[in-house]
């Protein structure tokens, strides 16, 4: 369920990696976006836009003037094909460029747990953000708290994994103490995000693939629990849950 990995060319697949993730938490972003009016809003970052996945649906739900970021210039290269009419920018959010108080609404998605310094850039998330305007972690996942059924250690693989890519896989639970550490009043909600079967039939090889390409497993082990993963989610007999955190800061 993680979102990027490092140092990898990146493609059409990606593209649709993100498209597929973004999917599970559509119906809740919608209730967000109408939580901080972000119709109404006349300037709005995307802070680690990828592909472009998240900022197409901006598009479709405000008229406001769009800017979005991402520190990695293919990544940005890939979602200026993607989406047009939007202001797109290779940028650390460490170091951003954009005037003190500009923007009515800062969003990113799956962010966090990859920043090195979550709060020298949540910290530049507050000082673009205008006065009484919102700052949105619209998911960040909790692997700590990730239960499946039956038990193949497919989290406890995915928290290696993203330890060795720099990641904090923990992130979900840090992030209110973030937001309000850099004084935003925040509201925390939790996703109770769990698989049905046809995410888990159409997701699972992926995420084992993640798992093999980290070299964590061997190409046996892989086409050993790919079998017994199918043949579970053919029987359904297959649950996996984790929790996905928002936290919805006003400045």
């Amino acid at each position: 369920m993680s979102n990027r990995t490092k140092d990898v060319n990146w493609g059409p697949e990606i593209h649709e990696q993100f498209k597929r993730q973004a999917k599970w938490t559509e119906d809740f972003r919608s209730q967000i976006y109408r939580q901080i009016n972000l119709r109404n809003a006349k300037r709005v970052l995307e802070v680690g836009c990828g592909t472009g996945v998240i900022t197409n649906e901006l598009k479709q739900k405000t008229s406001a003037k769009i800017t979005a970021i991402d520190s990695d210039e293919n990544m940005v290269e890939i979602a200026e094909k993607n989406v047009v009419d939007v202001k797109f920018l290779a940028e650390n959010v460490e170091k951003l460029t954009m005037k003190d108080n500009f923007f009515d609404v800062i969003l990113c998605q799956y962010l966090f747990l990859w920043l090195s310094n979550p709060k020298i850039a949540i910290s530049e998330m507050v000082r673009v953000c205008k006065k009484g305007g919102h700052v949105v972690a619209l998911a960040e996942p909790d692997y700590g708290a990730w239960i499946e059924y039956p038990e193949l250690n497919l989290g406890e693989k995915h928290i290696e994994y993203l330890k060795s890519e720099g990641a904090d896989p923990f992130m979900g639970r840090k992030i209110l103490s973030l937001f309000e550490g850099a004084g935003l009043q925040t509201n925390l909600i939790t996703i109770a995000q769990s698989w049905n079967q046809e995410n888990l039939k159409n997701n699972i090889e992926e995420e084992w693939q993640r798992v093999l390409e980290a070299n964590l497993i061997t190409e046996e082990e892989y086409s050993r629990i790919i079998k017994k993963e199918m043949d579970l989610i053919r029987e359904n007999q297959r649950m996996i849950f984790m929790p996905v955190f928002c936290a919805i800061g006003r400045k």
